[in-house]
């Protein structure tokens, strides 16, 4: 009997995350005894602090119950809306904050919770692939707002007034340019789907990672709007796959309900030992204050290499550089230095379909020294190529 052969769904049929594939070869690479440098992932260096692990080391020696409410355990929460006191001066009640399994279940709930199949979402390029990739998957239409090509990293927010959109997502700090909203740009942004009834998603998951000033939260300007973050990036938790979310009340219905048939629950342990990594602020402000140290390092390096033109970061731990005058396309750019390096950037079309062949994303966030080193043979290369 013929074996029915499956096809895959339209809605499955999305683009790839490229950094992945980019990983996958950069370790097959290292794996010939190569030397690799891995600045294509936004992965913090030192990794989780030790309050943390050893409070996994204790948990797990415990009798703990293994499912957890759908929205999160109520002590976490409650950390979460004590740290949003403290650092943002703003009352959060803990049961509009959900516990989520990364940024990632955040996203998928929020856009399930507030856009039907055919709404209009607008976004922010050079941006956060996931935001594109997860509302095609959902059947809702992806409005892409771009800069000016002359200036790649500044975003005209003001654009978003002529869009016939349903909701709008902003991050900030903006992965993969580092860019910061400044409060008179929020303060327009806030208003403007605020009077026009549109929905406002804030990615704030490289809060706390900021170079010049602080970083406004967007609950800030008002109570109307949704704050997604994550333990991946400021506290130094990536791979627990731990987030959460801030929602109005009138959401907490149907996300409890998503949450429960999507996910269950988020993971127990990485839960209970989350709670520990609140005491580790002065700890991870400290790291923050190295990564600045780096980023001027690197850009002291980038300024030596006239072909590139970039902007200097004010967020997060990545520059955004354009290599249009090197004639390769980022993918080919891409491989030629890695394997004649061993350095490994991002591909810029990853975050901007239009202009990111033209565009690659380079992390400083791994140990300064491995940075450093990799710099230096990118100088190097770029000296004898260019």
């Amino acid at each position: 009997m013929k074996q029915k052969s499956y096809s895959p769904s339209h809605r499955s049929n999305i683009e790839s995350f490229y950094v992945m594939d980019l990983l996958y070869n950069a370790n097959k690479l290292e794996a010939t005894g190569k030397k690799v440098f891995h600045l294509e992932l936004g992965e913090p260096q030192p990794k989780t602090p030790k309050k943390v692990l050893d409070e996994v080391k204790r948990l797990t020696k415990l009798p703990m119950a293994g499912y957890t409410p759908s929205n999160g355990i109520e002590n976490l929460r409650q950390r979460i809306a004590d740290y949003y006191f403290n650092e943002y001066r703003l009352k959060i009640n803990k049961d509009q904050i959900f516990i989520t399994t990364g940024s990632s279940g955040a996203f998928l709930l929020t856009f399930l919770s507030c856009f039907d199949p055919g709404d209009k979402v607008a976004i922010f390029n050079p941006v956060y692939p996931a935001y594109r990739n997860i509302l095609k998957c959902l059947n809702i239409k992806v409005v892409e707002i771009y800069p000016d090509r002359k200036n790649i990293d500044k975003i005209d927010i003001f654009t978003i007034s002529k869009k016939n959109v349903d909701g709008v997502i902003i991050s900030n700090p903006n992965n993969p340019n580092g860019q910061t909203f400044s409060k008179e740009e929020l303060t327009f942004i806030y208003d403007f789907c605020e009077k026009n009834k549109k929905v406002l998603i804030s990615d704030e998951i490289y809060h706390g990672i900021e170079f010049k000033n602080k970083v406004a939260s967007m609950l800030n300007f008002g109570k109307n709007a949704i704050v997604i973050n994550s333990f991946s990036k400021f506290f130094c938790m990536p791979g627990w796959r731990l987030g959460w979310v801030i929602i109005p009340k009138s959401l907490s219905k149907n996300f409890l309900k998503l949450s429960q048939n999507l996910f269950i629950s988020s993971g127990n342990v990485a839960q209970y030992s989350a709670i520990k990594v609140f005491d580790c602020l002065t700890e991870l402000k400290g790291l923050v204050k190295e990564y600045n140290i780096t980023r001027n390092r690197v850009s002291l390096i980038l300024d030596k290499i006239p072909i590139i033109n970039y902007t200097k970061p004010n967020g997060a731990f990545y520059f955004y550089l354009d290599i249009t005058k090197t004639k390769l396309d980022s993918f080919d750019f891409v491989n030629k230095l890695m394997h004649e390096t061993g350095v490994v950037l991002t591909p810029g079309v990853d975050f901007d379909k239009r202009f990111g062949k033209k565009t690659v994303r380079l992390s400083f966030s791994s140990n300064s020294e491995v940075v450093f080193e990799a710099m230096d043979r990118l100088y190097e290369w770029f000296k004898k190529n260019y």
